[in-house]
């Protein structure tokens, strides 16, 4: 039996039974050596028989961190092309790395996932009905896919790009700003957002993709968040990284995500670029959210909480509203899914805090590879863009932001009748300076609007919560209570009366029926 090697270095274009050829020749591509183990051709009929090839495939090592010595180099990516695999049965055997369902492609364009019975952890096995497939751990958003997309987003008018700065193979880190320029930006919230950090994470690309589709999108919702909101989005944090198909670190071996830290001498040059990036963002005003989107092979999205010991109780409880809103109303996200971890000062959140403390919230979100936990959704660009317009609602309800086709209306659009304490606590999680608790039953509580407009509304109210570690399951969340048909635009008002002296109100929201999503 012959033993066939497939290296980095050569880039060979291995010929196996002067037929199948394997090479990484083209943008993120990524393997290390491919091992031929085995080659049968097995009897399918009277006049057939295919051909069972079977290859040990041992993915790539990023190079040695020449900063975190003792830190382990990744080799999770690895997106190869084959040729010649028409009509073959072919078993690969995955070292160095844990694809569950990879990826495949007949046109390096549309990918789907390997289907259950012809994968597990570390193993695939397919019979292939094209001569050449393209195979990736997941679903590629390379640099030029990106600049495609760029150049469609700055067709439009609230979209403005910058290159602020070069990495260390001298490709350019770009920066978009999304908001309304016909609006002023003194009012507005001011959200920063970056991915790509470790460059194997693509769903996260896919996710921010979404997000930025969304809030790009014609309909009134999008308009309403680009007046409201001034987005500062960074797509590749390590852009050397994704071009040259690392898994974890920049081109220099360097693990950015834990790099905030260094003194200047031992701070790679990416790095150095985003801090002096937000440092000129916020000489006068800091950002309100600061959000860096990863990927996780856990199985199931995620927020990395910061725990309340290392911050305070007012910067966990802000982390946890936005966590509980991105649940909302979809199946990407549960109480029990969320991470805590301590603040530290190697991380970009950690460098975010000591320069900020909580006037800035900023944390970690981590889409999967695989399926959502809470639903075991398969993740593929279609629910990963749906997750990414969630987790931008998420933000626009955290800021309270309303659209013509949702409102949220909490105490200062409330009259109260009897005695009621407004309330003010860090370890509750509820929306702007306090909620009310009513001293007595029967006490009544009137939420108003003024000139809705007219059309089918569910009514949802905010069930206030403790701000805990522990899942919270049948609190701090919205709870559909109601259903109301406004006749025409006038004066809106809904009314409760209190159950008991235990009771909490904190706000309402009016959702416009078959209207919010366009």
């Amino acid at each position: 039996m012959k033993i066939f090697f497939l290296t980095i270095a050569f880039l060979l274009n291995l010929t196996v039974n002067a037929q199948v050829k394997f090479d990484i020749d083209f943008e993120s591509g990524s393997s290390g050596k491919i091992l031929q183990i085995d080659s049968v051709y097995i009897r399918t009929s009277e006049k057939d028989s295919t051909l069972h090839l079977s290859y040990i495939i041992e993915s790539r090592f990023d190079p040695q961190n020449p900063v975190d010595t003792a830190l382990p180099p990744s080799a999770r990516w690895f997106y190869f092309r084959m040729t010649g695999a028409k009509n073959k049965y072919v078993y690969f055997d995955f070292k160095h790395t844990d694809p569950l369902r990879a990826v495949y492609s007949y046109d390096n364009y549309k990918f789907k996932r390997f289907e259950a019975n012809e994968a597990e952890i570390g193993k695939i096995h397919k019979f292939f009905d094209s001569d050449t497939v393209y195979i990736a751990y997941f679903i590629p958003y390379t640099n030029s896919f990106l600049q495609n997309r760029i150049d469609k987003w700055k067709q439009h008018k609230d979209v403005s790009v910058k290159t602020f700065g070069y990495s260390f193979h001298n490709r350019q880190m770009q920066l978009l700003t999304i908001t309304d320029k016909t609006v002023s930006d003194k009012n507005k919230y001011r959200v920063w957002i970056h991915a790509r950090t470790h460059t194997s994470e693509t769903p996260s690309s896919w996710h921010l993709d979404g997000l930025i589709e969304a809030l790009l999108a014609n309909g009134k919702n999008a308009e309403t968040y680009r007046k409201s909101l001034v987005f500062y989005i960074v797509p590749f944090a390590n852009p050397d990284g994704v071009f040259e198909g690392l898994s974890r670190s920049n081109s220099t071996g360097v693990n950015q995500e834990i790099n905030w830290d260094r003194d200047e001498l031992h701070t790679a040059v990416e790095v150095k670029n985003l801090k002096r990036q937000i440092k000129e963002l916020t000489e006068s005003l800091s950002f309100d959210l600061v959000l860096n989107m990863h990927s996780q092979v856990a199985n199931n999205a995620t927020y990395w909480v910061h725990t309340a010991q290392t911050t305070n109780d007012k910067f966990l409880s802000r982390q946890l509203l936005l966590c509980y809103l991105n649940m909302f109303d979809k199946p990407y996200l549960s109480p029990n899914e969320l991470s805590f971890s301590k603040m530290a000062s190697r991380y970009p959140e950690g460098w975010i805090w000591n320069n900020f403390g909580d006037k800035t919230v900023a944390m970690t979100l981590e889409t999967p590879y695989t399926y959502f936990g809470a639903g075991k959704i398969w993740l593929n660009e279609e629910n990963l863009h749906d997750f990414g317009k969630t987790t931008l609602d998420a933000i626009a309800m955290y800021f309270e932001i309303c659209t013509p086709d949702r409102i949220i209306l909490d105490n200062k659009n409330a009259k109260t009748h009897g005695k009621w304490e407004k309330v003010k606590s860090d370890k509750m999680l509820y929306f702007g300076e306090n909620y009310l608790h009513p001293q007595k039953r029967g006490n009544k509580i009137t939420y108003n609007h003024k000139k809705l407009a007219a059309g089918k509304y569910k009514i949802y109210k905010w069930t206030v919560g403790e701000s805990s570690e522990m899942p919270v399951t049948d609190k701090n969340k919205w709870i559909l209570i109601d259903t109301h048909e406004q006749k025409k635009v006038s004066n809106f008002k809904y009314k409760f009366k209190s159950k008991s002296d235990n009771d909490l109100f904190d706000a309402i929201m009016l959702i416009k029926i078959n209207d919010y999503d366009k």
